[in-house]
C-alpha cells in the first residue's frame, strides 16, 4: 500500500504542536527575529515534506488533503464543489525527474474573482488549470495559497509555489513602492509589501497571507520575488532540479489609471459624490467630504492629469521589468536548476468589462427607465441602435460609476439628474468619463510595455520565453478573432460577454479556462509537451457568470460577498433560466454603498483620524 503524506498535514501538526514559541515579533516595527533553532526546524520540515510529496505521489492524495479540510470545516461548503480539482499529480518512481511551477504576478495568477480571493475562485483560475493539465503528462508540483471565505489562509503552513499577489504591479512584486501612484518623490521599499509574519497570527495584508511561511525558512523578510529566488534555489537540495516559472507582471502598472479607484495622497474613488451625497448616511458623507477637502479623496480619477499620474512611466516600467528578470536569472543561476520562465504579455485595460460604453449604459438601464439615453457629450461606441464596428470607440464610465447611475434611478430620480453624473450644464464630467482619447493614450502605454517585455526577454537566451497573452485577448475581446462557445461570442461586455466575473476585470471560470489553454499550446510548442486543453463547452455549462436566458444578468456564485463584492453581488439574476425576471435594487441599497464606502475609506489615515474624533465606527 502507497503510503501518501501532504504538506498540510505535516504543518499543521507543527503548527498545532509548536505555536509560535520559537518565533516572535519586535514592536513597533514588527521585524521578524527568529531564533537558530526555529530556522534549522522550518527547513528541515520544508525539505521533509517536499520530498515525501514528491517521492510518495499518487491520485488519492489530493483527494485526502481536499477530504481533511471538508470535514475540519477549513473549506465552507459552497456551489459546484464536486468540480473543484487539485493538480493531479502522475503516480511514478523516485528516478523521475520533477517539475515546479512557481507563479509570479497579480490578481490573474492569484485566481482573482468578484474583487475577492477565496479556494473557489483560485480553483478555476488559470495557472491552476494550466498546472492540472501539465500534472497529467509529467510529475508536477504547485501548491496554492488557498483562502477561505473570509480571505484567511486555509493551510498557511503549507508551503505555496503560486506567488502571486493580487494587487501587485512589476515594482511591489519586488517589495517596491512606485513613486508616482502614491505621490513620492522616489520609489520605496514598504514593509506592507513584504512577508515578515512570524506566524500567522501576526498576518497583517495579502503579502503575508501568500508567502508564508517562506519567510520563515529564509529567516528574513522576502517580497513576492525573494520567496521565488530563495524557493529556486531550495528546490536541489529536496532533488528537483526542474522548474517552470510563469511571470505576469505589469497589469497593474495601468490598472489603476483604467479602473480609476485606489492608489495614495490621494486615493481615487469613481464616485459622482456630489449627485449621491444626500442619498448616503450623513455621516459617510461628511467623511467624503471632508477627505476631499484635505486632499487624501479625489471624485476624479479620469482626468489626463490623473491618469498619467496612476500610469508608470515606460522608462521605469522598462528599467523594473529588467532589473526583475535579471534577478530572477542571475541571483538563481548557482543552484544549478534548469528553469523555463514565461513571460506573459498584458491585455488592454482600457478594453475590459468593467468600463461602460454608450451601448453597456443604455442596455442596463433601460430596464429600469425605457426612455434613458446617454447625453449627448458623451461619445458613443456606435450610433444609436446600430451595431458595434470598432468595440474600442467611444466614452466610458467605470461599473461602479454605473452603480450608482443603477440605484438612482431604480430610487426614482429622473434621466436628467442621473445623467448629471456624466455632464453638467452641457459639458462632459471630464473627471468621471474615460474619454476615447484617454482610453488610446493608455493603450499607448500598454504596447510601449509590451514592447519591453519582448525586447527584455531577448537579453536573458533561450530559456526566457514569451507568451503573447495580452494580443490574444485584445483580438479575441473585440472580436478580431471569434471564440464561440455553446453559441456565445466571447466578448468585453459585462457579463453578457461571458469572459469575465462580476467585477468586469478578472475573467470568468471560462475566460480562465481560455487563457489556460493559450498558455498551454504555447508551453506545448516550446517544450514540445503534450498537455491536453480543455473543453470550455464542458466549463461554460457549469460556469456561474454565463448568462443563460439572455437578460444581461447571471446567476453568479453561491458564497456571500462582502465589501465591494457585496455591491456587486446586488446584480446576481435571481432566475436566470426567465428573462422577465429582471435585477431589483434592495430598498436599502443606499445603506449597503454607505457601508461599503466607508470601510474603503477607514483605510486612509486622515479619514481615519477624522473618524475616531466623530466617533464612527464601521457601519455592521
Amino acid at each position: 500500500m502507497m503510503v501518501t503524506i501532504s504538506l498540510s498535514a505535516l504543518f499543521m501538526k507543527k503548527e498545532n504542536k509548536y505555536g509560535t514559541c520559537l518565533l516572535q515579533l519586535t514592536p513597533p516595527a514588527h521585524r521578524l527575529k527568529i531564533q537558530s533553532r526555529a530556522k534549522l526546524f522550518y527547513r528541515l520540515a520544508w525539505c521533509f515534506g517536499l520530498v515525501l510529496s514528491l517521492i510518495m505521489p499518487s491520485a488519492a492524495s489530493a483527494e485526502f488533503g481536499r477530504d481533511r479540510e471538508y470535514k475540519k470545516g477549513l473549506i465552507s461548503p459552497g456551489p459546484d464543489t464536486s468540480r473543484f480539482q487539485y493538480s493531479n499529480i502522475v503516480e511514478s518512481s523516485v528516478t523521475l525527474p520533477w517539475t515546479v511551477l512557481i507563479g509570479l504576478g497579480d490578481s490573474l495568477t492569484h485566481g482573482t474573482m468578484d474583487a475577492t480571493n477565496n479556494v473557489y475562485n483560485s480553483w478555476h483560475g488559470y495557472i491552476q488549470r494550466v498546472s492540472d493539465s501539465l500534472g497529467q503528462i509529467m510529475p508536477f508540483y504547485m501548491r496554492q495559497p488557498f483562502f477561505d471565505l473570509q480571505e484567511q489562509r486555509i493551510f498557511p503552513f503549507d508551503g505555496p509555489t503560486n506567488l502571486a499577489v493580487d494587487g501587485s504591479d512589476i515594482f511591489s512584486i519586488d517589495g517596491l513602492e512606485y513613486y508616482k501612484r502614491v505621490g513620492a518623490p522616489a520609489s520605496f521599499i514598504s514593509q506592507e509589501l513584504l512577508c515578515d509574519a512570524a506566524s500567522p497570527e501576526f498576518f497583517s495584508g495579502k503579502y503575508d497571507k501568500v508567502l508564508f511561511p517562506i519567510n520563515t525558512w529564509a529567516g528574513r523578510s522576502l517580497s513576492s520575488l525573494d520567496s521565488a529566488i530563495w524557493l529556486t534555489n531550495a528546490l536541489p537540495f529536496v532533488g528537483v532540479n526542474d522548474v517552470f516559472i510563469v511571470l505576469w507582471s505589469g497589469n497593474n502598472d495601468s490598472s489603476l489609471a483604467a479602473l480609476g479607484a485606489g492608489g495614495e495622497n490621494p486615493s481615487y474613488q469613481p464616485i459622482p459624490f456630489d449627485v449621491v451625497d444626500t442619498e448616503l448616511n450623513p455621516l459617510v458623507s461628511i467623511l467624503l467630504g471632508f477627505g476631499e477637502l484635505l486632499g487624501a479623496l479625489s471624485f476624479e480619477p479620469y482626468t489626463q492629469t490623473a491618469v498619467d499620474r496612476n500610469l508608470t512611466d515606460l522608462q521605469d516600467f522598462t528599467f523594473q521589468y529588467t532589473h526583475v528578470l535579471d534577478r530572477l536569472v542571475r541571483e538563481t543561476a548557482a543552484s544549478g536548476v534548469t528553469k523555463d520562465i514565461f513571460l506573459l504579455t498584458l491585455p488592454y485595460y482600457s478594453a475590459i468589462g468593467y468600463l461602460f460604453d454608450s451601448e453597456d449604459l443604455e442596455f442596463y438601464l433601460k430596464k429600469v427607465n425605457p426612455g434613458y439615453s446617454v447625453p449627448a457629450t458623451f461619445s458613443r461606441v456606435a450610433p444609436a441602435g446600430q451595431p458595434i464596428t470598432d468595440p474600442l470607440k467611444g466614452d466610458r464610465i467605470s461599473l461602479l460609476t454605473f452603480g450608482m447611475m443603477y440605484a438612482l434611478l431604480s430610487d426614482g430620480h429622473t434621466i436628467d439628474h442621473v445623467n448629471q453624473v456624466l455632464e453638467v450644464d452641457g459639458q462632459q464630467r471630464d473627471g468621471l468619463v474615460l474619454s476615447e482619447e484617454e482610453q488610446q493614450f493608455i493603450m499607448s502605454r500598454i504596447d510601449g510595455f509590451n514592447e519591453a517585455i519582448k525586447a527584455t526577454a531577448s537579453l536573458f537566451g533561450p530559456n526566457v520565453h514569451v507568451i503573447d497573452i495580452g494580443q490574444f485577448l485584445n483580438d479575441v475581446l473585440t472580436g478580431q478573432i471569434p471564440i464561440i462557445v455553446n453559441d456565445l461570442i466571447f466578448s468585453r461586455k459585462w457579463i453578457r460577454g461571458g469572459a469575465f466575473s462580476f467585477d468586469g476585470v478578472h475573467p470568468s471560470y471560462t475566460g480562465h479556462a481560455l487563457i489556460a489553454d493559450y498558455v498551454l499550446y504555447h508551453i506545448n510548442n516550446i517544450l514540445e509537451l503534450n498537455a491536453p486543453l480543455y473543453n470550455l463547452s464542458d466549463i461554460m455549462m457549469n460556469d456561474p457568470y454565463i448568462d443563460r436566458d439572455g437578460d444581461g444578468w447571471a446567476s453568479g456564485p453561491g458564497y456571500e460577498g462582502e465589501g465591494i463584492t457585496s455591491l456587486l453581488f446586488l446584480f446576481k439574476d435571481p432566475d436566470d433560466s426567465n428573462q422577465d425576471v429582471q435585477v431589483e435594487m434592495p430598498p436599502n441599497v443606499w445603506d449597503i454603498i454607505s457601508d461599503i464606502l466607508l470601510s474603503e475609506i477607514l483605510n486612509i489615515p486622515a479619514v481615519q483620524v477624522a473618524a475616531e474624533q466623530l466617533g464612527i465606527m464601521p457601519l455592521e
